[in-house]
């Protein structure tokens, strides 16, 4: 990882902090039609009782949401705010950097959406093989990304770094990762398309 590459990770971190508690009172605490969808699948594809990973849980909406389906949910991110918002609201959560830290464990599950397009293109392979090694043999990963190419900056103040990709350049990372993929669903939110990926580790 460049020391570039660092510093924009950590410029949309810090973004997030400040802006925790707002994006937790604009989100939803309970999941739109198409997300409750690709959550009930993701929980069906575990054998109870699931233990599940969730990297970059947020407020934990989507957390709540798998436990009411028999999961067994870990929340973890990497922004001190989001873990202390759930902490408050009597959750257990942790500090986790999927792209400086070792996951401990492994588990049946591991959940990550929102997340992967805040990578840099370098990253994003040392991330996916983290994913795989936390899994248990034949586990299931749920990630999503934004569809596109290229990159930018977005937020008021330009502080979220976006990295866009192409559902066959994603693919071809998850396979050289030791993933394959099962089933994928399609969202435009706000004009913007998004792409939500199931896979499941190979071997």
């Amino acid at each position: 990882m460049s020391a570039a590459d660092r510093r924009n990770n950590r410029r949309t971190v810090a973004a997030y902090e400040g802006y925790a508690r707002g994006y937790a009172a604009a989100v939803s605490s309970t999941p739109s039609e198409h997300a409750a969808a690709d959550l009930r699948r993701f929980a069906a594809a575990l054998a109870p009782p699931a233990r599940v990973l969730e990297i970059g849980s947020g407020p934990g909406w989507d957390a709540d949401f798998l436990e009411t389906l028999g999961a067994q949910v870990r929340r973890t991110d990497v922004t001190a705010a989001f873990v202390r918002f759930q902490i408050e609201r009597g959750k257990q959560a942790y500090s986790l950097d999927l792209l400086a830290d070792e996951i401990e464990g492994t588990y049946d599950g591991i959940l990550l959406l929102y997340v992967v397009q805040h990578f840099e293109r370098d990253q994003l392979d040392g991330a996916l093989r983290k994913l795989a090694q936390a899994l248990t043999a034949r586990g299931v990963a749920l990630l999503s990304h934004m569809l596109g190419d290229g990159d930018e900056w977005e937020g008021d103040a330009g502080d979220y770094r976006v990295v866009r990709w192409s559902a066959a350049a994603m693919d071809e990372r998850l396979r050289q990762a030791g993933f394959a993929v099962e089933w994928e669903s399609f969202i435009d939110s706000e004009q913007r398309p998004w792409r939500s990926v199931m896979v499941r580790k190979l071997g």
